[in-house]
């Protein structure tokens, strides 16, 4: 999987704020950037991440396997900043 950071913290905050719209305010991103990332992820992977409605979305099963791994590879890449801070 070659997804980078920036593609995983937009994917995880929309499904946290369930909202493309309020994802990219609390990202500072326009919904159409947002929305770019998501279909971006989802032409790599092969799979709908999302489901989208009129005002909101919620992850599909896919969705929810790729949040809960991102989310995992997220933690792991912040370990190391962490343990170097003073």
């Amino acid at each position: 999987m070659d997804c980078h950071l920036h593609d995983l913290r937009v994917f995880l905050r929309v499904t946290t704020a369930a909202s493309l719209s309020e994802a990219g305010r609390a990202l500072q991103l326009t919904p159409a950037a947002v929305s770019a990332v998501v279909k971006r992820l989802e032409s790599r992977l092969g799979v709908r991440l999302l489901e989208r409605h009129s005002r909101a979305c919620r992850p599909t099963p896919a969705g929810e396997r790729f949040a809960q791994a991102a989310a995992q590879r997220q933690r792991v890449w912040r370990r190391p900043r962490q343990q170097h801070r003073v």
